[in-house]
C-alpha cells in the first residue's frame, strides 16, 4: 500500500509487535488489543500471517496479494521453531561440508511440533524434535541483524552419526566425514569431545568404521570408538532395507554399497 513509509514510526512500532507470542506484553498493551491491531496490518496488507502466533512483515516494495517473501528461511526458522538450530544437510552445506544443497531447511527443536515436515508460507522444512538440553549445545550465527542458532561442524557430524538421514543418509554421512577431514577445520580431539557430550554407542560405531574409510586412518579416533562401541548390531543405515553383512569389529551391518567411497590402499 502507498501508505507505507520506510522507518516511519508506525512500521518501527510493526517490528516490535511481530515478535512471537509476546507482542502484547513488549509494548504495554493485551493481548487482545495486539490481536485485533495485527488484524488490521493484515487486513492493510502490511502483514501477512504465516501461522498461528507468526506473521510477517512485508517489503515496502511489495504490495498486498503479491505472496509470501521469506527472505532467510533460517531466520523463519529461528522464530517459528525456537529453541531450536539449524542443522543436518542445512548446516552441513553452510560449512561447506557438501555441496549439496537441500531445498528442504533441516531445523532441530525442542519444541512440540504435529509433524516432521512442515511449510511456512513458501518455505519447506524437516524438523526433529530433541531433548532441550541438546539444542542447548548450537551455535550462535548472525544473518545480517538477526540471531540464529545453527550446529557447528562437529555438531551436525555428531547428529548424522546418530540419525543418518539428518544429513540424507549413511552415504552422504561418509562424504561429510570426509571432507572434513581434508579441511583445514579438521579437529579430531574436538569432533570426540561433541560425541562424547551425547554419548551414543551406535553413534561411535559409525564414526569407527568411516575413520577407517579414511586416507591416512586418523588413528585416534579409532582407538577412542573401539573404546565405546556399544554391544549388539546396528544398521550403518537404519532407513536402507538391505540387510547387508555384518563386521563384527564395528558390531555394523553393512546395508549400503559403499565401495566407490573407500580410499585406495
Amino acid at each position: 500500500p502507498g501508505s507505507r513509509v520506510r522507518g516511519s514510526p508506525c512500521a518501527r512500532s510493526v517490528r516490535r509487535r511481530l515478535r512471537r507470542g509476546h507482542g502484547g506484553q513488549r509494548v504495554g498493551t493485551s493481548p487482545e488489543a495486539t490481536r485485533v491491531r495485527i488484524r488490521g496490518l493484515v487486513a492493510r496488507g502490511w502483514v501477512k500471517r504465516l501461522r498461528r502466533g507468526l506473521y510477517l512483515l512485508l517489503p515496502l516494495e511489495v504490495s498486498a496479494g503479491e505472496g509470501d517473501v521469506v527472505e532467510d528461511t533460517w531466520v523463519l526458522a529461528e522464530r517459528a521453531f525456537s529453541p531450536c538450530y539449524v542443522g543436518g544437510w542445512s548446516a552441513a552445506h553452510h560449512w561447506g561440508l557438501t555441496e549439496q544443497l537441500f531445498r528442504t531447511t533441516f531445523v532441530v527443536t525442542s519444541s512440540s511440533v504435529r509433524s516432521s515436515d512442515v511449510k511456512i508460507a513458501e518455505s519447506e522444512f524437516r524438523v526433529a524434535k530433541v531433548p532441550a538440553p541438546r539444542v542447548a549445545r548450537a551455535s550462535v550465527l548472525w544473518r545480517g541483524s538477526a540471531r540464529v542458532h545453527v550446529s557447528d561442524r562437529e555438531l551436525t557430524i555428531v547428529d548424522g552419526l546418530i540419525d543418518p538421514s539428518w544429513v540424507g543418509g549413511f552415504r552422504h554421512l561418509v562424504e561429510i566425514v570426509r571432507a572434513y577431514r581434508g579441511s583445514d577445520a579438521w579437529k579430531p580431539a574436538r569432533l570426540i569431545a561433541r560425541l562424547a557430550e551425547l554419548d551414543r554407542g551406535a553413534a561411535y560405531k559409525r564414526l569407527g568404521y568411516i575413520a577407517e574409510m579414511l586416507s591416512p586412518v586418523p588413528h585416534e579416533i579409532v582407538k577412542v570408538c573401539l573404546a565405546h562401541r556399544s554391544a549388539g548390531v546396528i544398521a550403518l543405515d537404519p532407513a536402507v532395507d538391505a540387510r547387508g553383512h555384518i563386521l563384527r569389529r564395528w558390531g555394523v551391518r553393512v546395508n549400503v554399497a559403499l565401495d566407490d567411497l573407500r580410499a585406495p590402499p
